[in-house]
Formats: C-alpha cells, sequence, structure tokens
C-alpha cells in the first residue's frame, strides 16, 4: 500500500497578509484596522488559519499577541509572498518603467508617522533603486516650485493645476492613559471635562477646532502644549492627561484609550496632492497608490 503523505496547504495571500499583519502589530485590535477589517473577523480568519494548518500561530498574553514558534518559522515564507504581491503590484502601476529615484513627500509630523507605521518603506523591498524622503512639519510645502514631488494634506490646497484626491475624513476624538483615567476618572462627555488636565496643540496648531475647543472647556487645565501632536500623543501616553486626536491615529497607540468623539467638530479630511506632471514619473504613481491604500485602512479603521 502506497504511503501517504500529511501535506498542509498553502497559505493564500490574504492569510499571509493577515498573519504579517499579527506579526508586526503589537496586538490584535491594531492588526485588524491596518488590515481594514474589525477585532472578531480577524479573530475568526485566524481561527479558520490555524485550523487549516493545523497548528497555533499567536499567542494571547496580557502584553498582547506573541507568535509562536510555528509563525516565526513561517516568517520569511510570508515576507516572500508579500514580496512577490509587491512586485505584480508595481508592474502594474508602473507599466513596466523602471522605479528609481527620490520621491519626496510633505506631510504633517504627525502624518508622516502614520506613513511608515502604513508600509510606505515596504517598497524598498522590490525597489532597492527608489529613495523615500519625508518632509514633515506644519508649514504647508509649495508644490508648483518643486519642493516635494506629493503632498500628504490636512488642510485646503490653495494652488491651482494640481491634481487633488481626498483619502478619507476623520473624526476627532479625546484619548488618555489608562493611568490616568484611573486615578482621574473617565470623561465620557463634554460637561464631565472639568477638572481634568488636558495637553494642547499650539503653534501653527492652535488654530484647529479641537484646540480652540478644548482649551476653551471651563475648568480644564492645560498642563502641556506642543506644536508637535506626536509629542502630545506621547505625553498623555505617560499619563498626563488627555488629547485631541483623530480617532484612527489614537486607537492605533497602545497607549491611549478612546473616551469619546467630539461629534461637534466635523471630520478631518485628508489630501494627496501632486503636480500633474510630476505625477508622470512611475516611482510616483507607485509611492501614491501606496499612500492611498494605507489611508483606505486607517479610514476603515475609525
Amino acid at each position: 500500500m502506497a504511503r501517504t503523505t500529511d501535506v498542509r496547504p498553502a497559505l493564500a495571500w490574504d492569510d499571509a497578509r493577515l498573519v504579517l499583519a499579527l506579526l508586526r502589530a503589537p496586538s490584535l485590535v491594531i492588526a485588524a484596522r491596518r488590515l481594514g477589517i474589525d477585532k472578531s473577523t480577524l479573530s475568526r480568519r485566524l481561527e479558520a488559519c490555524e485550523r487549516a494548518l493545523g497548528a497555533k500561530l499567536f499567542l494571547r498574553t496580557r502584553e498582547g499577541i506573541r507568535p509562536t514558534a510555528v509563525t516565526e518559522r513561517l516568517r520569511p515564507r510570508v515576507e516572500r509572498v508579500e514580496a512577490e504581491m509587491l512586485a505584480m503590484a508595481s508592474a502594474a502601476v508602473a507599466g513596466g518603467e523602471e522605479i528609481s529615484g527620490t520621491v519626496r513627500i510633505a506631510t504633517t509630523e504627525g502624518m508622516a508617522t502614520r506613513l511608515v507605521s502604513g508600509g510606505l518603506l515596504e517598497l524598498r523591498k522590490r525597489h532597492p533603486a527608489l529613495t523615500l524622503e519625508i518632509l514633515g512639519g506644519n508649514r504647508p510645502v509649495d508644490l508648483t516650485r518643486g519642493e516635494a514631488d506629493l503632498a500628504v494634506r490636512v488642510t485646503p490646497t490653495k494652488e491651482s493645476g494640481l491634481k487633488v484626491r481626498v483619502l478619507g475624513k476623520f473624526p476627532i476624538a479625546l484619548f488618555a492613559a489608562p493611568s490616568y483615567l484611573q486615578a482621574r476618572g473617565i470623561p465620557r462627555n463634554a460637561a464631565q471635562l472639568e477638572g481634568h488636565d488636558v495637553l494642547l496643540p499650539s503653534g501653527e496648531l492652535a488654530v484647529l477646532p479641537e484646540a480652540r475647543w478644548l482649551g476653551s472647556r471651563p475648568g480644564v487645565d492645560v498642563v502641556f502644549s506642543s506644536s508637535s501632536l506626536p509629542a502630545l500623543v506621547e505625553a498623555s501616553v505617560q499619563g498626563f492627561g488627555l488629547v485631541p486626536v483623530t480617532r484612527a491615529w489614537g486607537e492605533s497607540v497602545a497607549g491611549l484609550e478612546h473616551l469619546f468623539t467630539l461629534e461637534n467638530i466635523a471630520a478631518r479630511p485628508t489630501w494627496l496632492v501632486m503636480r500633474p506632471d510630476v505625477a508622470e514619473r512611475a516611482a510616483v504613481r507607485l509611492v501614491a497608490d501606496r499612500i492611498i491604500d494605507a489611508f483606505q485602512a486607517f479610514a476603515k479603521g475609525r
């Protein structure tokens, strides 16, 4: 009688993406957001994948998720699958053109961090001749003068003749660290903010509606202000007070808890802006498409 061999099914691309997202995220919630699905859907898909492979892939601990030895052995394989899929996408976008040179992206300091966490640098795996430069700051650059190749903006574009695409609209919410909330209580609406410490956007960011609104709440104590949103977020993670940021950003930070969305403040639109002639470069088109994909994932996780 011929011997039978136990052959495990190969990972499909969607399963490989799931494994990679879990390997690169500190928690199921953040991995789900990056995949554009909810936590329960991710859990079901992970369980189905584990059943198909006949092996446990991740352990749930108090500190987050931890890959098993099986998953560590799978890591190089799923990374190769990802590289091949990126190559296929790149070829489709570029139409066979060489992807090389520097692409400069102008955006805010906070958005710069989100682009990196959203996988922008993964493009380098298949295109080593591509150099990415992010110009992070609150001052809008002049694309018409060639200060950058494209921009991700949270303010309307005033220059004429530019290609503009809405990447998404992101609600603003208040967040705080669990340590702060345990010591000071959990405000769930504007009326409960009195007596709380707040971290306020300042400088160029003082014009933001959430900065004006939060600073005008009766009885709040502004303990720290900054023109750097990442600095404000870090201060909140360390337990110094409440911080207003987009809900998508705040929920991606492991050390913050969502309190309530500021329904009186309109969801913040974000735009991708390019000069039409610059958009003809294959490298710029590829980077633009990766940014669009990243923000679609952010929007689904809001």
